[in-house]
């Protein structure tokens, strides 16, 4: 049996990325029961694609998540320990008498990990645990506590630990994984990597992209100066100057509060610092010729990116800047759009767009795109999953 675990996130807070992930793994290992576990809110959202109630062997049940701030997965709590630990000692306590078990954090905190081998340990049956990371990865190179035991259960600690039982790290690109060998070569050396897989819902309903006046230039994600969005907005000031009504901009996604109120006089909608609804988050996306997405170094040396995701669903290519995980999308794909080398970039760029305006070099980038959505999609990673957890964990499953 396998028992998935999402103990940190609620609602829609990485629902897509995790729903096309869960199918994934069930398509991977059909003879096997798979049970995911989060909360009801975010059950419902992983539940959107009619895909996950098609697959027979893959069940949703709720649980309850520890009520402190989820966000700081690198903190030591003591609470949050011991909910992680109880949690996972009742997920293990529906799997059939006998049987074996693989546990999947889908996500994790500093002491999910340490909480998940030891239930596994004590619960008597033959188990291994596949620890799933996200940007908090990055957690790994921040100053650590002096307090002894807080060091002893940190994120660093969890990389480095010689475990009793089969511990391995899933990293969703594989520049990550590179340079995660550049902070814990005994952690790379467990650690496998699966590509972030795509929606098959959303990869379906995307409307084919064609070039055309105006242009649209779209910002997806979290509207925040960590995130590139005043970077975002810069450029759409200096292009919307120039070009007008030929340039529109769009946010898709929430932004920080308090909000910019000249930042609303060059988008075409305005800043709200509430979740948009997915089925409006699809429209804005589906409605823009090009993604925009500022990286910066630090955070997404460790991170997969949903927006560059979202940019594969919808074959949308994209204005972004040339970091390490966009560089393996190009080296992987080809021309999927334009790489900008710092951020007086971006406006440079977007004028080029605006200024050739090429229909045909367009349409090859969109190809390109939709070749790689075709190999992101849960059939196709499936073989690739079940090939990573076969070889991780010999003979579990």
């Amino acid at each position: 049996m396998i028992l998935v675990f999402e103990t940190t996130w609620d609602g829609t807070m990485h629902a897509p990325g995790n729903s096309a992930t869960v199918q994934s793994l069930a398509r991977a290992f059909p003879e096997q029961q798979v049970l995911m576990l989060g909360s009801a809110a975010h059950l419902e959202q992983v539940n959107r694609d009619p895909e996950v109630a098609a697959l027979p062997n893959l069940r949703l049940a709720p649980i309850g998540l520890w009520p402190g701030a989820r966000d700081h997965t690198q903190h030591v709590r003591a609470s949050r320990a011991w909910h992680e630990f109880a949690t996972f000692r009742a997920g293990l306590a529906l799997v059939p008498k006998g049987e074996s078990c693989l546990i999947f954090l889908i996500s994790t905190t500093a002491t999910a990990t340490f909480a998940a081998a030891a239930a596994a340990h004590l619960s008597g049956r033959r188990c291994g645990v596949l620890v799933g990371w996200h940007g908090n990865l990055s957690e790994a190179l921040s100053p650590r506590s002096r307090n002894p035991l807080a060091r002893a259960f940190d994120i660093r600690a969890g990389l480095d630990h010689r475990w009793r039982l089969p511990v391995r790290f899933l990293v969703l690109e594989q520049i990550i994984k590179q340079t995660l060998a550049g902070v814990s070569i005994a952690a790379a050396a467990r650690t496998d990597v699966l590509p972030l897989p795509i929606l098959t819902r959303e990869a379906k309903a995307s409307s084919p992209a064609t070039l055309g006046w105006p242009i649209r230039f779209g910002f997806v994600g979290w509207g925040s100066p960590a995130k590139g969005f005043d970077r975002f907005l810069d450029a759409a000031r200096q292009v919307k100057a120039r070009w007008g009504e030929r340039a529109e901009f769009v946010h898709i996604g929430r932004a920080n509060k308090p909000h910019d109120p000249a930042a609303n006089a060059v988008l075409a909608y305005p800043l709200t610092d509430q979740p948009l609804p997915r089925d409006e988050f699809a429209r804005r996306v589906d409605e823009t010729h090009f993604i925009t997405l500022p990286f910066q170094r630090g955070y997404y040396d460790f991170a997969a990116s949903g927006g560059l995701i979202d940019a594969v669903t919808w074959t949308r290519p994209v204005v972004t800047s040339d970091v390490p995980l966009t560089r393996q999308f190009f080296d992987e794909y080809g021309d999927i759009g334009s790489l900008c080398a710092d951020d007086s970039g971006f406006a440079t760029a977007i004028e080029d767009i605006l200024t050739a305006a090429d229909p045909h070099r367009y349409a090859a980038q969109v190809a390109n795109l939709a070749a790689a959505r075709d190999s992101r999609l849960p059939v196709a990673l499936a073989p690739r999953f079940r090939a990573l957890v076969q070889q991780g964990f010999p003979g579990l499953l």
